[in-house]
């Protein structure tokens, strides 16, 4: 009877925490004075006890609410991985730590949080069909990875830590095509989606905009200047190159540059005048914070991009006008008698080819891995190369050698094999792109796969001398766009299908 009793008890109070804390998520009277009581606990521990506990409370109390928040709203989880990796580099610019701060981690997080809340939703997994599965795309993601967990037995490798690092982070992009393919499920997701690059990027570059126009703030300073070797790479003849709210001017030159060719492709294609006007602003906006970056790989990726979208639309009479005004433009910024402008000096290095320094450094480069890679047909391990290489292979041939681009990276670490592995799977990316493309009827649609198409074609021509594809937010919105080539062709009723018109 007292076991009866006592089930009845706490099945009473299981119901009654349920309703006031699940149900009515506190919005009750009881709610009111749990919140009360919990508030005069914490000011009791910030007074009594310690300072440092309370924050150590509130900050585990955010990061549960925050899980939450992931899991039960996939979308929230999906746009926080963006957003918080504007803000990876702030914590070592604040305190100016030595050590590194491995703020990394919190995309990867939140990316698997809301895979975990798109794999509790039904509407979500209903996504998850054959196409999914049979989409080239996929296909060579997954032969990638497959590659990568078979250079776990690589014998030039030196560090099971360094093949987990770099195997860890590419399984959670693939995780993140995986619930942009799912959550980016209409063409009204696509285009707060689109509305939500366009503004992160943007936010950044201004930032970046106004390092340039009113100077870095003091915590900035500090920073680049603790650092002998940092302070190289940022300031070249007395031109400081400017980083935005990312680690380093190369990788925000890359996302400005990337985000310039999708706005300017937007203020191109765009019907309404509003639209065009804040386009051709959002444009002039990115130029500038790339120019600031002194980054060369970003003006080679608005030419190239741009190059892109002409063949794309050859047929259009107002693509022709464009390119011929987009020449003009070049040529202009290549001979205009300026010689004393460090950012136009900057900007048209990008032209000299092997004769610019930096770029006769790389080529020599180059020309050093080479025998290496020709006898280790697999590379000589994941992470291995350059910084990552010192950190995890010491002493290792390559940790010597500084790879300065994605493809040579890639050759370095896992060799011929594994570079014809990534150039198909570009392959696979550009075919399934364009067959989308010219499968698409409706203007619209048209138009926002073409700006994100294009936009990542500059990523993948930066990865020859940038590692372009891995920086943050640009390699998560890299795959996101991934799903979009995928997926963009559904959501038009008009679109070309093969296998009708065979049938006709």
């Amino acid at each position: 009877m007292e076991k009866n009793l006592f089930n009845r008890t706490k099945g009473a109070l299981t119901d009654t925490l349920r309703y006031h804390l699940v149900t009515k998520k506190l919005n009750t009277p009881l709610g009111f004075a749990i919140l009360g009581l919990v508030a005069m606990l914490m000011s009791y521990v910030t007074v009594v006890v310690d300072v440092k506990l309370s924050v150590l409370i509130v900050g585990l109390l955010g990061v549960l609410l925050l899980c939450g928040l992931c899991i039960v709203y996939p979308l929230f989880g999906f746009y926080a991985a963006y957003i918080t990796t504007l803000f990876m580099m702030l914590p070592a610019r604040l305190s100016n730590s030595a050590l590194p701060i491995p703020t990394g981690l919190i995309p990867e997080y939140l990316a698997y949080l809301a895979m975990l809340g798109v794999l509790t939703k039904q509407q979500f997994r209903s996504e998850m069909n054959a196409r999914f599965w049979k989409n080239a795309i996929m296909v060579w993601m997954l032969v990638l990875v497959f590659y990568y967990i078979i250079q776990l037995a690589n014998p030039s490798g030196r560090s099971i830590l360094g093949w987990f690092n770099f195997f860890r982070k590419q399984v959670s992009f693939v995780a993140f095509f995986y619930i942009s393919y799912c959550l980016l499920n209409s063409r009204k997701a696509i285009k707060q989606f689109t509305w939500f690059w366009v503004g992160l990027s943007t936010f950044n570059a201004l930032f970046a905009c106004q390092q340039q126009w009113f100077g870095f703030a003091r915590y900035e300073e500090i920073w680049l200047m603790a650092d002998e070797k940092r302070y190289a790479l940022f300031v070249n003849f007395g031109f400081i190159r400017r980083f935005g709210l990312l680690s380093d001017p190369a990788a925000a030159g890359i996302l400005y540059s990337c985000s310039c060719v999708m706005v300017l492709v937007l203020a191109l294609r765009s019907t309404k005048t509003w639209e065009k006007v804040l386009y051709w602003i959002l444009t002039a906006i990115h130029f500038m914070a790339s120019s600031y970056t002194g980054t060369r790989t970003g003006t080679m990726m608005i030419v190239a991009g741009m190059v892109f979208y002409v063949v794309l639309n050859l047929y259009e009479k107002k693509t022709l006008i464009f390119s011929g005004v987009f020449a003009v433009m070049i040529i202009g910024l290549l001979v205009a008698p300026i010689y004393n402008n460090m950012i136009i000096n900057r900007l048209r290095s990008t032209f000299e080819g092997s004769k610019d320094p930096s770029a006769m450094a790389r080529d020599l480069n180059r020309a050093i891995v080479q025998p290496y890679a020709y006898t280790h047909p697999i590379g000589g391990g994941l992470n291995s190369s350059g910084n990552m290489g010192q950190l995890y292979h010491p002493g290792h041939p390559m940790s010597m050698i500084p790879p300065d681009s994605g493809f040579m990276q890639t050759m370095m670490e896992q060799g011929p094999i594994g570079l014809a592995l990534l150039l198909i799977f570009y392959y696979a990316l550009m075919r399934t792109g364009i067959k989308s493309y010219y499968r698409l009827r409706d203007p619209e649609l048209k138009t926002l796969l073409v700006c994100h198409f294009v936009s990542i074609f500059t990523l993948m021509v930066a990865q020859y001398s940038q590692l372009a594809v891995g920086q943050y937010p640009s390699v998560l919105y890299f795959y996101s766009v991934l799903a979009l080539l995928v997926k963009m062709p559904q959501y038009d009723e008009n679109a070309y299908q093969p296998q009708i018109a065979e049938k006709n």
